[in-house]
């Protein structure tokens, strides 16, 4: 059995610029941050839950609260909310999901660095409901890898399985492919605004968008040299 693991926003959605300016308007307003030209490269983790914690490590030198991270959550939420209708899906996405998750050999998650109320919030716009698959988020873990490694064994506990005969991870981060190098699993970058950083990091099997399903399909069914199936 095969499983796919998705990232949501770049990946999936075309969300990522809406996503990033809530995410600064939300610093500002309630913290008087200014985010504008952070790089989020520069992050240890590039989660929302990682990001927080270490916004508020460099500018109050100190752990954000459980409280003060679930405020700037439910006011980030609020801020997406009006801009829902700018979300869609990136081309044939969500038929691709469908497609793949039909297959009797193939397992589908979603592995997130957002949080879980917003993941859901976007995704629901456009008609996928996160609920009916394997869903890890932010709120699980602050660290990508470990949301990762979340999904991987309710994967595996779901089918009575060891190991899996590939896992890919479907991402559009520079973070998505260092962390599937290491955990050494496969890796299909989604570059939908053609901005080659992915190519430039070394990544070869990108994707623009879903079309070519034919292909993403064969790609999965090649095994990656020097690529160890995850076990538990």
């Amino acid at each position: 059995m095969k499983l796919l693991i998705f990232d949501i926003d770049g990946t999936i959605l075309d969300s990522v610029s809406t996503d990033d300016k809530c995410f600064i308007q939300t610093f500002k307003d309630l913290y008087q941050i200014d985010l504008t030209n952070v790089n989020w490269n520069d992050f240890k983790n590039v989660t929302d839950t990682g990001l927080t914690i270490e916004i508020f490590e460099k500018w109050f030198n100190r752990e954000p609260k459980k409280e003060e991270i679930e405020n700037i959550k439910s006011y980030f939420k609020n801020l997406l909310k009006n801009h829902t209708q700018e979300f869609t899906e990136i081309k044939k996405s969500l038929s691709f999901i469908k497609l793949t998750s039909i297959k009797p050999d193939f397992e589908i998650g979603f592995a997130t660095g957002g949080w879980k109320e917003t993941a859901e919030l976007k995704c629901n716009f456009v008609g996928l409901n996160l609920n009916d698959y394997i869903f890890k988020s932010s709120n699980d873990h602050f660290n990508r890898g470990k949301i990762i490694e979340f999904v991987i064994t309710e994967a595996l506990g779901k089918h009575n399985l060891k190991e899996f005969e590939s896992i890919t991870y479907f991402g559009d981060g520079l973070w998505d492919f260092k962390t599937t190098q290491t955990l050494g699993i496969d890796f299909i970058g989604v570059d939908y605004k053609d901005n080659d950083k992915l190519h430039n990091a070394g990544v070869e099997k990108i994707v623009k968008n879903y079309k070519e399903s034919d292909k993403i399909l064969n790609w999965i069914k090649e095994k990656t040299p020097g690529n160890t199936v995850y076990k538990t």
